[in-house]
């Protein structure tokens, strides 16, 4: 017998977050399987007040038949969860290494030290756990849990088919190469590097621009990014959007020449498959769970030689050849990470949730 109520937890719920529409496309296949699911979180942004319910009002006995907890930073839910020792359907979305955010945000950093540690403490309460990636498998294995497997991020396809900005489709088309990269302004993800590296691209292409979309999560950041273009005379070559609208960033995903990212740490990184799937070919660092991710959909280097990065990305945005094979290689690839291919793991996982919860339960004394 499967379960009737499998509530999701997460720390923080906000629109266009991956892991929030990851929560909320499980939620949809739950129901759809005649599944009670509702989502909690510690945070919540007021646009989805009505969609997402804080933490507090979870009660235990909610709780009993288990939970789907998602965990990616220290959480006081965490906690609770484990107080009350109700079988966990962990997802986990990897955790960034404190000491990149330390400098910027020391209480950000203290929570991702307490949220290391608490993927020590889940682990006896955990019946299941998947990770987004290879890469976030292999930390939970590392860290003991025995029952593990990978569920991606899942590209929910409809919002990339829809038409793009014409006017901002044009205003991309007037200068360029146009480099693109999608994601939170922190430290991890090194869009300092990327400034420095267009800096090199632009004695090879003068008119070439850097685009980054993403919210400025840790404003001491921010301002130090844009800082650091100004001071080195890139203050009109690189574009800061913040959040943009879904159309938007469809339009910044099907007009740029290559999507290019110097990230050290990627849990999994869904602005990849994002642009596997708008024709988009990438060049990557390959670091954390980006060679999981991107596979033969792009071009990886391991060594960052500014000169020779710019030299490389020159050739993927003028050779014809080179780059309709890593376009065709990421819309191949990026099948996988459909909605139907993800949700047929997904219920194979719940049945298998369900089944070492019920032998769990009948091995207690």
């Amino acid at each position: 017998m499967s379960v009737r109520v499998l509530h999701q937890c997460l720390a923080g719920a906000a629109p266009g977050d991956a892991i929030t529409d990851q929560a909320f496309l499980i939620q949809r296949w739950l129901r759809q399987a005649g599944i009670h699911s509702d989502i909690f979180a510690e945070s919540v942004h007021p646009l989805l007040e009505n969609q997402v319910r804080s933490v507090v009002q979870l009660r235990r006995e909610e709780a009993q038949e288990g939970i789907m907890y998602h965990h990616g930073i220290g959480t006081e839910i965490a906690e609770t969860l484990c107080a009350w020792n109700v079988p966990l359907f962990m997802v986990y979305h990897n955790i960034t290494p404190p000491a990149f955010v330390r400098t910027f945000d020391p209480r950000l950093a203290a929570q991702l030290e307490q949220g290391r540690a608490q993927l020590h403490t889940l682990r006896a309460h955990t019946v299941l756990a998947v990770a987004d990636s290879a890469y976030n498998e292999r930390e939970l294995r590392e860290a003991g849990y025995e029952q593990t497997d990978v569920l991606p991020i899942v590209l929910h396809a409809e919002p990339y088919d829809q038409p793009i900005n014409p006017d901002l489709a044009r205003g991309l088309r007037e200068r360029g190469p146009n480099l693109l990269f999608v994601g939170r302004l922190v430290p991890n993800k090194r869009q300092d590097d990327l400034i420095k590296l267009l800096w090199f691209y632009k004695r090879i292409r003068p008119q070439a621009r850097l685009i980054l979309v993403g919210s400025s999560w840790l404003p001491t950041y921010s301002q130090w990014l844009r800082g650091l273009a100004f001071d080195v005379g890139l203050g009109d070559s690189v574009w800061f959007t913040e959040h943009v609208p879904e159309r938007d960033l469809v339009t910044f995903y099907r007009s740029a020449d290559v999507y290019v990212s110097m990230s050290e740490h990627e849990g999994f990184g869904k602005p990849f498959i994002e642009s596997m799937y708008c024709g988009l070919p990438i060049v990557a660092y390959a670091a954390a769970a980006v060679p999981d991710t991107v596979g033969d959909a792009g071009i990886l280097f391991t060594r960052k030689d500014f000169e020779a990065v710019a030299e490389l990305i020159d050739v993927v945005v003028h050779d014809t050849a080179l780059r309709e094979r890593l376009i065709q290689n990421g819309r191949r690839r990026v099948q996988r990470m459909l909605e139907p291919a993800v949700r047929q793991r997904f219920m194979e996982f719940l049945e298998r949730f369900t089944y070492l919860r019920q032998r769990s339960a009948s091995s207690q004394p």
